[in-house]
């Protein structure tokens, strides 16, 4: 037989502080390159439209070109396209002949719009003498961002970020016995109960390499620096008390979860209501399972089989 475990709200984890990369811009590139000149590095901050670097990329500056004729021949197919949907329409040329000329142009298009996206993700504006300058396409806090020139640019790995330097978040680990204490909008405080933050969202799972559930928080102080730990706590607004029932007190019976109480005649079985799972057991809030209730671990199929009577379907 064992007593019901118990458990309070306590301190956290000291989770990184970081900004939010919702609210964050990243930039990639699909090909080599390298930095030929550094105009702001980690810690500046930027507009948009401001030219942040320069690079040289043989890949993308062909494409760059490619591009560019395609544009000049889309221009000349969309006159010719036009010129022959006039004619189709007077009965001068065939339906073909002027379908040709508009699949061309529609062809044309759909690699105009591949190669525009290409530059577009990868924030780069090309010029006359074959290098490329990135551009800034919001302003914020430069985050990450090539450390000199000369370095080479991995293809799909980040080498600029752009973040909003008032965005910050928190991802605090919450232990099992805890995840049904808190909640969303929940206030985040520090060691010294000064409010830093709310909870902007809280796992219900567990996660079985860490043994705890994420919550992430929105930090508002503005002391705060990014890439730092702090050790929190979590101000919440609902009964603090959760109970932990161990896992070898559990049984399934008819889809249900269930486990023995002990009373004054022996042992009842109980339905669980759980809010939240971890290897140790449940954690259940629930009426008539508190600090003083004892639970069994031993001779549960013995239990079991005395149900019949109990009501469970």
């Amino acid at each position: 037989m064992s007593t019901v475990a118990t458990r309070h709200l306590q301190d956290h984890s000291s989770p990184k502080i970081d900004y939010d990369e919702d609210k964050s811009k990243s930039y990639f590139l699909d090909q080599e390159a390298s930095v030929i000149s550094l105009n702001v590095r980690q810690g500046d901050l930027v507009k948009q439209g401001q030219i942040m670097c320069t690079i040289l990329s043989p890949s993308l500056m062909t494409s760059s070109f490619e591009l560019k004729e395609l544009r000049n021949r889309y221009k000349a197919i969309q006159n010719n396209a036009a010129k022959d949907e006039i004619l189709y329409k007077d009965g001068i040329i065939s339906y073909r002949d002027y379908q040709a000329s508009a699949l061309e142009a529609s062809s044309l298009m759909s690699r105009i719009t591949t190669l525009e996206s290409q530059f577009k993700s990868a924030g780069v504006r090309a010029n006359a003498n074959g290098t490329m300058n990135v551009i800034a396409q919001k302003s914020g806090i430069i985050t990450d961002a090539p450390l000199a020139v000369a370095q080479k640019i991995t293809p799909y790995q980040p080498y600029f970020r752009i973040s909003d330097p008032s965005a910050m978040v928190a991802m605090i680990n919450i232990s099992p016995s805890l995840v049904s204490s808190v909640s969303k909008g929940d206030t985040v405080l520090s060691k010294d109960a000064r409010p830093i933050g709310t909870l902007l969202s809280v796992s219900p799972s567990i996660n079985s390499l860490t043994n705890s559930s994420i919550a992430m928080a929105k930090i508002r102080d503005t002391k705060l620096t990014a890439g730092t730990t702090i050790p929190v706590l979590i101000s919440t607004s609902k009964s603090t008390v959760s109970m932990m029932i161990p896992t070898q007190a559990l049984m399934q019976f008819g889809g249900k979860t269930i486990c023995f109480i002990r009373n004054s005649t022996g042992f009842s079985a109980q339905e669980l209501l759980i809010t939240a799972t971890s290897k140790e057991g449940v954690l259940v809030r629930q009426k008539g399972i508190d600090t003083n209730t004892k639970v069994a671990i031993s001779g549960l199929v013995v239990l079991k089989g005395a149900m019949s009577g109990l009501g469970f379907e």
